[in-house]
């Protein structure tokens, strides 16, 4: 994430930090910005500091531990947030609220500890984080989706234990939950009546954290069932009222969210410029908050043919979703995987992949996350299914594979290979090709390029003709729905 994406509030505090060394001073510092309304992203980019207090700076400000523990789950240590809770007082409001950030808690501990809570300090918790500027409440800070039944089964249970947490958004939060649960399950227009009700609620009561969600499902539901035209309007608005709430921490994830639904249109071009300009460097420092925006990276390699990248990519993402128990990202992960070993002809470690996903799936109802995939999930179902693999029951194979199916028929170019589709021009080529785009005439072409202009003409006559086209127009159109310039 950017600096330019934080809050005018967390930039000036980011830059008193700067100018100090005393890891006191910082402390108290980092007390006032998490007694006020913060993002997690301010967190991770205050990590430096935070990782320069020691535990006595911890034990004399313990709220300040709530931070510390956070950046280092968001760095993937899980092992050195437990040593922070142990810096705490046994038992203390701090520790067990930490606790319930560390991944490895049992369903019985996080009830538990959300319970011990209610009687040690506030509640609700101030500035307790659900999404991280993520599109889900089930798969945000935390991964809910196996607890999901025991929320449906158990409502008065579930909403005690959330409003402990989240106070009045509790029955916002809940609906939200449960509608997100409905999608995943495949009751698409169940989620869509739901999310409809609660929308008009958070527009009203301004809570984009919750609106940001609500409106994500709403759109995947949209495109998913053939009404993509009535996204854009959507997600415009949707920008539109995150730059005027300043929650501009969001921005990463619409533009995300805004390339893979390209993707569903063959949009190459909206997703070429998304890779270009707003995907996420994975050759830099690892985040977790950029865990969805990797996800959709790895699909747009797929279209680009890129399955090396895939591969590199997902082995530098499993140790982080596996070791934060993060189920629901575990699956989506190696369903990515298995598509793009697929394409590449490694159908043993294709298969391999499917069978973790499929488990992980059946397990908890990720139905929708083998749906959603379409015509390269349904390849690779058939072929499992043809020679005679049996890793789940029987009866769920089939449903996830006629959901598969059924997006498959309704989104043919999705994912649809980039470069099978490409013509092969040559270097040359290719060099006029991107100076037409840039408006350049034959003759300017022809002094860049220093040669003659009958000869760049002749290189025209060719890309149009590999292009399909008539007209320098229709070439330059042409390359950019094919994603090459």
């Amino acid at each position: 994430m950017k600096v330019r994406y934080l809050p005018h509030a967390d930039r000036q505090a980011l830059h008193k930090l700067r100018h100090m060394t005393d890891t006191d001073e910082m402390a108290v510092l980092f007390e006032e910005v998490l007694h006020r309304e913060f993002s997690i992203q301010a967190l991770w980019e205050y990590r430096k500091w935070f990782n320069m207090l020691t535990p006595e700076d911890i034990k004399k400000h313990p709220v300040v531990a709530i931070g510390c523990a956070q950046v280092l789950i968001l760095d993937g240590k899980i092992d050195k947030a437990r040593e922070v809770i142990s810096m705490l007082p046994l038992g203390s409001y701090y520790q067990s609220l930490i606790k319930m950030y560390v991944p490895g808690l049992s369903k019985e501990d996080m009830f538990s500890l959300i319970r011990d809570i209610k009687g040690k300090g506030p509640t609700p918790v101030p500035n307790m984080t659900l999404t991280a500027a993520r599109p889900s409440v089930l798969n945000g800070v935390w991964d809910f989706t196996p607890y999901a039944d025991r929320m449906i089964e158990n409502k008065d249970s579930a909403m005690e234990l959330i409003e402990v947490l989240f106070g009045e958004q509790a029955g916002y939060i809940y609906e939200l939950a449960y509608a997100e649960s409905m999608y995943w399950r495949d009751d698409c227009y169940g989620a869509l009546v739901k999310i409809v009700g609660i929308i008009p609620f958070l527009k009203e009561r301004d809570d984009m954290r919750l609106l940001f969600a609500a409106l994500t499902l709403e759109i995947y539901i949209m495109v998913l069932n053939g009404q993509a035209a009535v996204v854009a309007p959507l997600m415009e608005n949707l920008r539109k009222q995150i730059k005027e709430t300043e929650l501009n921490e969001y921005l990463p994830n619409i533009e995300a969210m805004t390339a893979w639904g390209a993707m569903y249109d063959g949009d190459y071009e909206t997703v070429t410029k998304w890779m270009r300009d707003g995907a996420p460097d994975e050759n830099g420092k690892f985040c977790m908050l950029d865990l969805f925006r990797y996800m959709v990276k790895m699909r747009a390699y797929i279209i680009q043919g890129k399955h090396l990248a895939v591969t590199a990519l997902a082995m530098r993402l499993l140790p982080l979703v596996e070791g934060g128990e993060r189920y629901m990202d575990t699956c989506e992960l190696h369903i990515i995987w298995a598509m793009s070993d697929y394409a590449d002809g490694r159908k043993e470690e294709a298969v391999s992949h499917l069978e973790v996903a499929l488990k992980l799936s059946e397990k908890y109802h990720y139905d929708r996350l083998f749906a959603d995939e379409g015509q390269r999930v349904l390849e690779l179902l058939r072929y499992y299914k043809k020679i005679g693999k049996c890793g789940v029951n029987e009866e769920y194979f089939e449903h996830v594979l006629k959901l598969t199916e059924k997006t498959a028929g309704m989104h043919p170019r999705y994912l649809k290979v980039q470069l099978s589709e490409t013509p092969a021009l040559t270097n040359t080529e290719m060099k006029v090709l991107r100076l037409l785009a840039e408006l350049y005439t034959n003759g300017q072409i022809a002094e860049i390029t220093g040669t003659a202009e009958e000869t760049v003409k002749k290189h025209c006559k060719h890309i149009f003709a590999k292009l399909s086209v008539k007209n320098r127009h229709q070439a330059v159109q042409r390359a950019r729905e094919l994603g090459i310039i």
